[in-house]
């Protein structure tokens, strides 16, 4: 029998096993994070041990941080109450980089749409999206899904990308 089955079996035995040291139990909003690692990964029990802090069992801050080893990328939610801020100081100094959705601002797609001097039909033709939505959008009767701000983001930063990636050329 191998040394790991062994120690499996053994702690088998034992039945389920406490954590003696929980992590901080958080309640209402979620965001979700989405971690880059630069450089190496020099400290990844302290990467884990801050991500517990955060509220993370210790099981999804390990399986985070094999991700971030392998693909140099990895995404969770943490509580809104977590001090995120103070998150993303901590894990910069531990070579991971931390980013979060924008957020939803009244009077962003509006301002998207006149700094690039588009009538709301032209804008949504642009985004393909249709005018009716954009219109409720700009009123403020619905708001758009994450993916959709993606897209206004993307199309305020570069126009012309998300021209070639929507729009085909008449031949």
């Amino acid at each position: 029998m191998s040394t790991n089955s062994e120690l499996k079996a053994r702690l088998g035995h034992l039945g389920q096993i406490r954590d003696a040291n929980p992590a901080p139990s958080f309640s209402g909003e979620q965001a979700t994070l989405v971690l880059r690692l630069v450089g190496s990964l020099e400290r990844p029990v302290s990467v884990i041990q801050r991500l517990r802090d955060a509220g993370l069992t210790l099981r999804t801050a390990h399986t985070l941080v094999n991700r971030l080893a392998e693909a140099r990328l990895a995404v969770c939610d943490v509580a809104e109450g977590a001090d995120i801020g103070t998150l993303a100081a901590d894990l910069a100094k531990m070579n991971v980089h931390t980013s979060r959705r924008r957020t939803f601002a009244p009077g962003l797609i509006p301002d998207v749409r006149a700094r690039h001097g588009l009538s709301q039909r032209e804008f949504a033709a642009m985004l393909g999206i249709d005018v009716s939505s954009l219109r409720n959008w700009e009123q403020g009767r619905n708001k758009p899904d994450p993916a959709a701000l993606s897209l206004i983001a993307a199309f305020d930063t570069s126009p012309a990308i998300i021209e070639q990636a929507a729009l085909q050329p008449v031949a």
